[in-house]
């Protein structure tokens, strides 16, 4: 009995995160009301209490319960009864300024050419708050990088903004221009290596020697011959004294 409270407590809240305000969780679900369970299990690991769940809770969620507030589809999970959820809409106020995270690595591309939608929707999510921005950025990168928005010049480049619910705000394309991050990193200058002066080669194999030709050919030969020659010289002084 206590495990099946524990699975109606988690079935409840799904109800509400997925149901009625994922904005509040740095959550936007598509068209059909999905949203992927790998975002969605990231963003219960920030909530207390919630950081034990995996994907085989929420299975069991559907399987445990008669009337399971939410269904699985492959990867994607989404609210059955969505009747109260938030929908974009045309904002009644916009902030001055929002904020949008991005990768470390694509942070010098997004600073030249802006962030493009990859569909022809209201994709690209931005913060109400730094702090909901560098919660999401937290989920896509070890060191995000903090876009700060400004909105006029946002609209002025053409973008049209809408609010979705009272965290975050959806736009269609991010051009360059209307935004603004932090230096990118100097380039440290490139250093000439010096290449070093190389050891002579070892002979190819092992145990062999080189043959020094610098002396001339025979000459070896030649002294052989003059010590032999001088060695016997006084046995023929000998012979000629014995003669007279």
């Amino acid at each position: 009995m206590k495990h099946l409270q524990k699975v109606k407590k988690l079935a409840k809240f799904l109800d509400y995160l997925l149901g009625r305000r994922p904005d509040e969780f740095g959550l936007c679900p598509d068209e059909d009301g999905y949203v992927k369970i790998k975002d969605l299990i990231k963003a219960l690991g920030e909530e207390d209490g919630w950081g034990y769940v995996r994907q085989s809770h929420l299975r069991e969620v559907t399987a445990a319960l008669s009337c399971p507030p939410v269904e699985l589809s492959g990867k994607r999970i989404r609210a059955v009864d969505r009747s109260k959820i938030v929908v974009p809409g045309s904002p009644a106020n916009v902030p001055k300024l929002l904020y949008r995270p991005v990768r470390q690595r694509a942070y010098p591309v997004v600073l030249e050419k802006g962030v493009k939608s990859a569909g022809s929707g209201f994709e690209i999510v931005l913060a109400r708050e730094r702090s909901m921005a560098e919660r999401l950025g937290s989920r896509m990168d070890a060191s995000p990088v903090i876009l700060t928005v400004n909105t006029d010049q946002l609209t002025r480049l053409g973008a049209t903004l809408n609010a979705f619910g009272s965290a975050l705000f959806l736009v269609d394309r991010l051009p360059a221009g209307s935004f603004s991050g932090p230096p990118l990193p100097k380039k440290s200058p490139e250093t000439k290596v010096v290449e070093k002066s190389r050891p002579p080669a070892a002979p190819k194999t092992p145990g062999s020697y080189l043959v020094d030709l610098s002396s001339e050919p025979g000459s070896k030969k030649k002294s052989v011959k003059k010590d032999r020659k001088r060695k016997n010289e006084w046995k023929r002084e000998r012979k000629r004294k014995n003669r007279l």
